[in-house]
């Protein structure tokens, strides 16, 4: 499996065999046909100013491949290698004023291959599981959604879920509809569309001005084992033990959870082409994993990063939302659950983590649009959007486009009254009116931890608590630990200013004998 993941090394090293020349001499190649990978097609979109590889295989090694753009006033060449790899990469300019679409022609001898309707623009990776993969036709007011969406310019394609002991080339070139193809949006495609790629999409190209292209590698279920190389998990020996050893030991076991097989076929095949960033959903199929889940979030995106040859790839991803396990929401008893699946908490907490560890990353709250009852919720704008404010504010330099919500930053305490600072807080106010929700305190003392509902009121940029059961006015800051929507699944109603809602968090570090008083 180790020979197989350096066969795109060997690939990206016959680029040092392309040239730009016109008038090389037959006995710098034979004659032969070729193949276009299968993600290369018509009416796809090429990322403005990074290169552009073109690749496939040819009939033999040493053919020689001629390729002319037409935003090019040169041919580049290349020849395969001894597999009949080959790569060539044509550099590219900025998105044309006008966004004109361009083509390609590839040649030999023997083929030629014209690639029509290309447009220059921004591209990005959609990543994750079903929250991700969630389409158009399911989401709130689809008929409505669906109907407006009329954007040629927002194009996308979507990988067939597939899973793979080894990476692979390419995939099979009969995939069935809507995956395995390029697709213009409009009211007639939209509807087999990733919901969240096509919000995320739509704000790129209405504030950018340029074409989007938005490929889907996202897998209902999937954990993010399951999308990291197997060798990133092998080097480190924590993700070794929990994700390597038991595949080895068990290797029929649930495809979702066998490490790099996602990776291996969804994601591999696509290494070559240059794209901007990453958007990312997913969490859920990892919550019991939170201890260790930063780590391997890490280890994913470094491994990306690394094989798709952009150091600084940026990666943004969105925290899971409430949600109830299917319990009985409507219960206090389950709403304050400290059982396992409390565990969804400190799952968000862990995701937090991701963006002090990894640079050039974001994370998008969904606290207040989540669904207690439907592990996926429907209103899918407001989380495609914001992970557009994350790539518009952080990649695209538009600091005019507020990207993040309330964040915790410290506390203090004066005559009973406990003041929390935040950070991003502009306008800091509830979407309903009503006082902000979900704010509970507990006395730091002793071994058990009782957490006590505080009444909570906004004063400028900061949010003052009150709970006479744990706080007097002789109470300090170390004697308190405060928790905001630290629980399964709590729709919250505090946000700035943009309407950006507040990260959940807590301020004590205690995992067990935990408790509230409701």
């Amino acid at each position: 499996m180790k020979k197989l993941y350096f066969v795109l090394v060997a690939v990206f090293a016959l680029l040092a065999g392309c040239s730009s020349e016109k008038g090389d001499s037959p006995e710098d190649g034979v004659e032969g046909t070729f193949r276009l990978h299968s993600f290369l097609q018509d009416g796809m979109v090429i990322q403005q100013n990074q290169p552009f590889r073109l690749w496939g295989k040819a009939s033999a090694a040493n053919v020689k491949i001629t390729a002319k753009a037409s935003w090019a006033d040169r041919e580049y060449t290349c020849k395969a290698g001894a597999d009949g790899t080959w790569v060539l990469e044509i550099p590219v300019p900025a998105a044309p004023s006008d966004n004109a679409p361009q083509s390609i022609v590839v040649s030999t001898p023997l083929r030629k291959a014209v690639l029509r309707d290309l447009l220059i623009g921004e591209v990005w990776l959609l990543g994750g599981q079903s929250n991700m993969a969630f389409s158009m036709g399911q989401v709130l007011d689809a008929s409505a959604e669906i109907s407006a969406a009329d954007y040629p310019n927002i194009r996308f394609y979507t990988v067939q879920p597939s899973n793979t002991a080894d990476p692979i080339f390419d995939w099979e070139r009969d995939m069935p509809a809507p995956y395995g193809q390029w697709y213009s949006t409009s009211p007639a495609t939209a509807g087999a569309q990733s919901a969240v790629g096509y919000y995320f999409g739509r704000m790129l190209h209405q504030e950018l001005g340029v074409p989007v292209g938005l490929v889907n590698t996202s897998n209902g279920g999937a954990t993010a084992q399951a999308y990291t190389p197997l060798e990133a998990l092998e080097g480190d020996s924590r993700l070794n033990t929990a994700f390597v050893d038991p595949y080895k030991a068990n290797p029929d076991m649930n495809v979702l959870v066998r490490p790099a097989e996602l990776y291996n076929s969804m994601v591999h095949p696509l290494l070559p082409l240059s794209v901007r960033g990453v958007a990312w959903y997913q969490g859920e199929g990892n919550w019991d994993n939170y201890p260790i889940y930063p780590l391997l979030m890490k280890t994913l995106i470094n491994a990306w990063r690394r094989n798709f040859a952009s150091s600084e790839m940026p990666f943004y991803y969105v925290q899971i939302a409430p949600w109830g396990f299917d319990g009985d929401t409507s219960s206090q008893d389950w709403f304050y659950t400290q059982s396992v699946h409390i565990g969804y908490a400190y799952q968000r907490e862990a995701q937090s983590l991701t963006r002090e560890q990894v640079s050039h990353s974001g994370m998008a709250v969904t606290m207040d649009v989540g669904d207690p009852d439907d592990i996926h919720p429907t209103n899918k704008r407001p989380v495609g959007e914001r992970l557009a404010r994350l790539a518009l504010n952080q990649t695209y330099g538009r600091s005019d486009v507020r990207c993040l919500g309330p964040r915790y930053n410290s506390l203090k305490v004066e005559n009973g009254v406990v003041k929390l600072l935040f950070d991003h807080a502009e306008g800091l106010k509830t979407n309903d009116g009503q006082a902000p929700k979900y704010f509970y305190v507990a006395s730091a003392a002793g071994q058990s931890h009782r957490f006590y509902p505080a009444t909570a009121e906004i004063h400028g940029s900061e949010v003052w608590l009150t709970c006479p059961d744990v706080v007097t006015a002789s109470t300090a800051a170390a004697d308190i630990a405060v928790r905001y929507a630290f629980l399964l699944y709590p729709t919250t109603n505090l946000e700035n200013g943009t309407g950006l809602p507040a990260e959940p968090f807590r301020t004590d570090d205690w995992s067990t004998d935990i408790s509230y008083v409701y």
